[in-house]
């Protein structure tokens, strides 16, 4: 993992910052290394877990020299530390009052509701999205207004498009939060943990688990396919759906993408290609001709942005024409990927 050379004096080890801090982290224990990355970024968090899940075979000098090194550094840059925010929130509000002592603080410190809102950003989107469809609207708003932009972004998208542009004119107008609302607000963020919590688990996709069963079962799946409908019409609906994923196409025979391509409008072709990796791409633009494909391309890129749920619907809608034709007896598909021998 590293390279160690000794001599008389010392032990020197080339070991880079990254892993040096996931080590110390893995010396701490569970609690101490919770409060220290509840200091990080989610990027540093996500780097430094990342190196923890992958370091194997420390050796002990290895871990010895580590902290060795941390407690050197912090003997030389220790001293009279800075006040915590809690000790000078408490000296202030003796002698300021609490309302003055806040917004003094929040200036040095930045607003504490927004640092304790910011852990939200590890919750699912859905799941924040199905949280917030229960609080009121003015409540939506200033929970959207405290979060990092990409979370509160991916929260409006998963929330009704009917209320996307009141709820945006809402934070627009937001210049302050009252103390009452403040308040308000860390009963609605306590609230929200303790939904987070009970939503927590093990995640299983179990439609889509039945689909990929589905689409290997040996036996008569529209026969399966009619018991399931007996149970659940609307279950059965979404299993069917899933069983044709879009990203399947890759997959497909040239005959049945020419045929795919020649019957799915431009359009919505266009729309469900967005985001794709350059090889997807290339095999179906590859089933057209060369002057189409080309225009194709270019539909794409002058789509611009474009939200991930309009995506998926253009995707829905044409796996929905392919189920049609598969029904019908126009093409085969080949709904998962086949083992093959060599």
């Amino acid at each position: 993992m590293s390279n160690v050379n000794l001599n008389q004096n010392a032990v020197d080890i080339d070991i880079d910052n990254l892993e040096k801090a996931a080590i110390l982290l893995l010396s701490m224990g569970t609690e101490a290394a919770a409060k220290v990355m509840q200091k990080l970024s989610r990027d540093e968090v996500q780097r430094l877990i990342s190196k923890m899940a992958s370091l194997s075979g420390v050796s002990s000098i290895e871990a010895k020299w580590t902290l060795q090194q941390f407690f050197n550094q912090y003997r030389e840059q220790s001293g009279i530390g800075s006040a915590s925010r809690e000790y000078l929130e408490q000296t202030l509000d003796l002698a300021l009052g609490q309302r003055l002592s806040r917004s003094l603080l929040d200036s040095l410190y930045g607003d504490a509701m927004s640092q304790d809102i910011q852990r939200l950003q590890w919750v699912p989107a859905d799941v924040l999205a199905r949280f917030f469809r229960n609080e009121h609207p003015q409540m939506q708003a200033v929970l959207l207004a405290f979060l990092p932009p990409q979370t509160a972004s991916a929260v409006l998208d998963a929330l009704p498009g009917s209320v996307h542009d009141d709820l945006l004119v809402r934070v627009a107008s937001l210049s302050s939060v009252s103390e009452h609302v403040l308040g308000e607000l860390r009963l609605t963020l306590d609230r929200c943990l303790a939904y987070v919590a009970d939503q927590s688990g093990a995640k299983v996709n179990g439609v889509r688990q039945v689909a990929d069963i589905l689409n290997r079962y040996q036996g008569n799946k529209e026969q399966m396919l009619t018991l399931l409908r007996e149970h659940d019409g609307e279950l059965a609906l979404e299993i069917e759906k899933n069983m044709f994923d879009f990203m399947a196409l890759r997959r497909q025979s040239d005959d049945t993408l020419q045929r795919l391509v020649q019957e799915l409008p431009a359009d919505l072709l266009a729309l469900a290609l967005k985001n794709t990796d350059a090889g997807f791409r290339k095999v179906v633009l590859g089933a057209m001709p060369k002057r189409m494909a080309q225009a194709l391309e270019a539909q794409i890129q002058d789509q611009g942005s474009v939200s991930l749920r309009k995506v998926e619907q253009a995707r829905e809608e044409a796996m929905k024409l392919v189920r049609e034709l598969v029904e019908q007896g126009e093409i085969e598909f080949q709904l998962f990927e086949e083992p093959t021998v060599s």
